[in-house]
């Protein structure tokens, strides 16, 4: 009796369990080029404070790279997005908290998979913008990332 309990656990938890989500490597992401290095203007808007910079990203080899940096090039982190998932690198010391990374790793992963194919997300918004730019909310935690692209 014992192991048959056990055994449909096993497997009730095992069928809960989701597949990691990939980014399409060949489809074409709607709001980045993929062949070329994409610049942005970003302002990450929290209730307390504001952080500006310049987010410089890249598709490459499979996986997406890129780096926020501020006006007068100081590095705030770096990240790589790859297999569904993104890691936070690099990160200055007042950001560097394990809830404030995963949060942005989730909302990067959202960004960069769910977000441009028209996939909802529970508690996170994307809204384009004729020029290019889009705003990424994510409402749990009431943080807006407004992108605005760089002009060559």
């Amino acid at each position: 009796m014992r192991n048959l309990l056990l055994i449909s656990l096993s497997a009730w938890l095992l069928a809960s369990c989701s597949p990691l989500r990939d980014f399409p490597e060949n489809d074409a992401h709607p709001l980045f080029d993929t062949e070329k290095t994409s610049r942005y203007r970003l302002l990450i808007r929290v209730k307390q404070a504001e952080i500006t910079g310049i987010m410089v990203l890249k598709y490459t080899a499979g996986e997406w790279r890129g780096s926020l940096m501020n006006e007068f090039g100081v590095k705030t982190f770096d990240w790589v997005a790859s297999k569904g998932k993104c890691r936070l690198q690099n990160v200055l010391p007042f950001l560097d908290k394990w809830y404030i990374r995963r949060t942005i790793a989730s909302d990067l992963t959202f960004l960069l998979g769910d977000a441009g194919r028209g996939k909802p997300v529970k508690g996170k918004s994307l809204e384009p913008f004729p020029d290019g730019g889009f705003l990424l909310k994510n409402e749990k935690r009431h943080i807006e990332y407004l992108f605005q692209p760089v002009e060559k």
